[in-house]
């Protein structure tokens, strides 16, 4: 009779004829069992210490007619006692179990409860899509106080990052008023998107970390072309507050952001940045377009209640919040001249500290020994063309010496922390002219800087032995397509220079004898700049503005960013 066939493990099999071969075991693979002992193999005095992924290889083991592995030191017991780490685990040939452990239950739970989806609007706020808030924008269109939600919802995005409020209003706005932002978005498209927002004094993982104050957004503003009005809360009336919010809402082309704290408004979280939709006059209702829609929808917020939470302290400027009231301006968004801030060390931080000191500490001292000039009227052959009455009795000597301690106090590794900005568009085919405009203005620019009153006191200053090797002064590249053979390139670096010292900190000046501040006084005029140079210089003076202000450690208080 024959005997019932015995149960065969493949994987034991396969370990008994390598065994017989001498081939060596393979690595033991992480999750397999631990060695067992055969209940069988032990009832010969035998053990299989062989790792056995599946039960059926102690049928297996118990056929085998010799021992294939060494004597267990203890074989009168049925099953060798084992340590729990050792212990077979059931339904080990299973390689995922089915059903979860206690402890991923657990993480998983512990997980869930991190996350949220959205939170509950407080009552004295009114969703724009509940029966109240539909009520109140019918209403505010009826009145004609809706007008600029058009162009708004049209564009409308949620912000990508929970800290880019303000760099999504600010997109937003930027749709809105269609500023054609100049440099690519996506494929073959120039658009705005939060993500492509980006400042010298902010860097966007910073950003993406803090958040932003509100002088950095008013900043950046201007830096992408618009034109900015901002008003701290400090600075306007309640009145004038509920003016503004008349005016824009009724306007087509004029938009606000607000910088409120949302604890005012019973909300969660502090600091945040909007733009205004509607407002109802009759009823001081406004529109808040949040732009974090995964936290809290578009909402209807009382407007004494809205203006309170203006007046609260930003944490990190120790300053109220507050207002900003948009248009779209003459400039073009792509600026043409950028601060080197990646260039002059690590994170820029560090130089930006020394350099803060060197404008508002160390060159202020140095000038505070110049002697001062008596107002002497008949010494009109001092100064070049375009003089004024106020540097009559300056010598040129003294406007040189003036320039060549700032000049020689710069780093040379980036002069004059300012360089010009490529273009923008990255594909030539379809963006050739939008290059060549670029290129055009780029060159207009320094052509207007030759030829403002300064620019011969800093062609001289550049020309003294201790700078001349430290500022070369390399020519526009030749291959420009607006370049003509018979017109020599003039040097750029004078040029730069000039834009530099046009828009340096007003306190870098503040300290020199009264006949010299007011010669620099006249220099750095704006209203007598033309257009293009002196929508550069302010871009250049609010973004270095911004820096010293961030990285300056004079005074009694810590550092703070922005104002």
């Amino acid at each position: 009779m024959l005997s019932s066939p015995r149960p065969v493990c493949s994987a034991a099999a396969r370990h008994f004829l390598n065994a017989r071969r001498r081939v060596p075991p393979a690595a033991t693979v992480i999750g397999a069992s631990p060695r067992v002992v055969c209940t069988a193999a032990v009832q010969k005095q035998y053990a299989s210490l062989a790792p056995h992924p599946c039960p059926a290889a102690s049928a297996f083991s118990s056929s085998l007619p010799y021992a294939h592995c060494p004597r267990p030191p203890t074989p009168s017991f049925q099953q060798q006692t084992l340590s729990p780490s050792q212990q077979p685990q059931p339904e080990q040939h299973k390689l995922h179990s089915t059903q979860p452990t206690a402890e991923a239950v657990t993480a998983s739970s512990a997980q869930q409860q991190q996350t949220f989806y959205r939170r509950e609007l407080p009552k004295n706020l009114h969703s724009f899509t509940s029966k109240t808030g539909r009520a109140l924008f019918k209403e505010c269109v009826a009145s004609g106080n809706a007008e600029i939600y058009f162009s708004l919802s049209g564009n409308f995005t949620m912000q990508s990052e929970p800290a880019f409020c303000g760099l999504g209003s600010l997109a937003m706005v930027l749709n809105a008023l269609t500023v054609d932002p100049g440099r690519r978005w996506k494929g073959v498209w120039r658009w705005y998107s939060d993500e492509m927002l980006e400042c010298t004094h902010t860097p966007r993982e910073q950003v993406r970390e803090k958040g932003m104050t509100f002088a950095e957004l008013a900043c950046l503003a201007r830096c992408n072309g618009l034109r900015v009005v901002a008003r701290r809360a400090d600075t306007v009336t309640r009145e004038q507050f509920f003016e503004d919010l008349k005016r824009v809402s009724a306007s087509e082309d004029v938009h606000m952001v607000v910088s409120f704290s949302r604890k005012t408004l019973g909300q969660t979280g502090d600091g945040h940045f909007s733009p205004i939709g509607a407002y109802h006059p009759g009823k001081n209702q406004v529109l808040i377009c949040d732009t974090a829609r995964f936290k809290y929808p578009s909402y209807f917020v009382d407007g004494n209640l809205l203006y309170d939470s203006l007046g609260e302290i930003d944490a990190v400027t120790g300053l109220p919040r507050g207002y900003f009231i948009l248009t779209k301006g003459e400039a073009k968004p792509l600026s043409l001249c950028r601060i080197s801030v990646g260039e002059l060390g690590e994170h820029g931080s560090a130089d930006w500290t020394r350099l803060a000191q060197l404008f508002t500490r160390d060159l202020p001292d140095a000038f505070r020994l110049f002697p001062a000039y008596p107002a002497d009227d008949s010494n009109d052959s001092a100064v070049g063309t375009g003089a004024t009455t106020a540097t009559a009795s300056v010598t040129d000597d003294s406007i040189t010496a003036v320039l060549r301690q700032i000049l020689s106090a710069l780093p040379t590794a980036s002069p004059f922390i300012i360089s010009l900005q490529p273009p923008g568009v990255d594909l030539a085919s379809a963006t050739q002219s939008l290059a060549e405009s670029h290129e055009t203005d780029v060159l207009s620019l320094l052509s207007a800087a030759r030829s403002t009153p300064l620019y011969p006191h800093v062609l001289a200053a550049l020309g003294h032995p201790d700078l001349r090797d430290a500022f070369p002064s390399p020519p526009p590249s030749s291959s420009s397509s607006l370049s003509t053979s018979h017109t020599p390139a003039a040097p750029t670096t004078p040029a730069l220079a000039t834009i530099f010292l046009l828009a340096a900190p007003t306190a870098l000046f503040a300290s020199l004898p009264r006949e010299l501040r007011r010669a620099f006084e006249d220099f750095r005029a704006r209203h007598s700049l033309p257009a293009l140079l002196a929508g550069e210089v302010t871009r250049l003076a609010e973004q270095m503005d911004v820096l010293l202000n961030s990285f300056c450690k004079c005074g009694a208080g810590p550092p703070h960013r922005g104002h």
